[in-house]
């Protein structure tokens, strides 16, 4: 019986050496993962926080980008362009532990494909949320001057002597957060700016060997009023994702439900 007795406690020891090790091994994968996240139009890398901070919590590497003129970025209007938001992101990328899982967001998705042109061996891969996925030639502006589901396009002020896209305060709840709490669409109005109208014209070139090459993943975010569902599943329709979600929200899960977008990067 004392020797029954002892192999069972020594089974009971040898279980609980392996659950630990699991345990372990769990957190090394999650601590070995390397985010840089990119805003979208009228945001900033304060949209970030709450997913960051949960991303950290599960041991990643997290990198926020204020793009040029977005958040509490003064870079003049003049010095903003397409490019200058991409080499910022592949700024944060170089600085990053690779290899880096980026993410774009709406507009950030114009972004993310263009680093991706060019530093696609840095990249574990692409994740859009809720972004324009450009095909070679594409700019912003054809994109969503397709979408008849977005609420954006009949809000949106185009102030063509000054280069800026405006959208009144009375309907960005609407466009970007409806399923939000009022804390949640007040940090939205809050934190508004005037976005930079020239990136949303400026083309995108991309190649097969370029960003074609980089893994990729999409998260839907099915009640979006921005960036409508339809033009979502139409501009991945034809391209090869590595892994999908959709997500029940609106156009910024981020501040409505960050836990559901940390879980959907967590697992892709």
């Amino acid at each position: 019986m004392k020797m029954i007795k002892s192999i069972g406690i020594l089974s009971l020891v040898a279980a609980a050496s392996l659950s630990l090790v699991g345990c372990d091994n769990e957190k090394g994968a999650a601590s070995n993962k390397s985010y840089v996240l990119v805003h979208g139009a009228w945001m900033g890398a304060w949209c970030w926080n709450d997913v960051a901070e949960g991303l950290r919590g599960q041991g990643a590497t997290v990198a926020t980008v204020e793009l040029p003129a977005h958040g509490s970025d003064q870079t003049s209007l003049p010095q903003v362009s397409l490019d200058a938001y991409i080499a910022k992101v592949r700024a944060a990328v170089a600085a990053a532990p690779p290899p880096v899982t980026l993410v774009g967001h709406s507009m950030g998705g114009m972004v993310v494909t263009g680093v991706a042109e060019v530093d696609g061996a840095k990249l574990a891969k692409v994740v859009y949320l809720g972004a324009y996925v450009p095909k070679d030639g594409q700019s912003l502006f054809d994109l969503a001057s397709t979408d008849a589901g977005s609420h954006l396009g009949p809000a949106l002020i185009v102030d063509q002597d000054n280069g800026l896209a405006k959208l009144p305060s009375d309907k960005l709840e609407d466009i970007f957060i409806a399923d939000g709490t009022p804390d949640e669409v007040a940090r939205v109005v809050s934190n508004y700016r005037d976005e930079p109208l020239a990136p949303f014209l400026t083309p995108l070139h991309t190649t097969a060997a370029g960003w074609g090459a980089v893994a990729k993943a999409y998260v839907y975010t099915k009640d979006d009023r921005a960036v409508s569902f339809a033009l979502q599943q139409s501009m991945t329709a034809d391209v090869t994702m590595t892994d999908t979600a959709t997500l029940e929200t609106s156009h910024a899960p981020f501040l409505s439900r960050p836990d559901l977008v940390v879980s959907a990067l967590g697992s892709m």
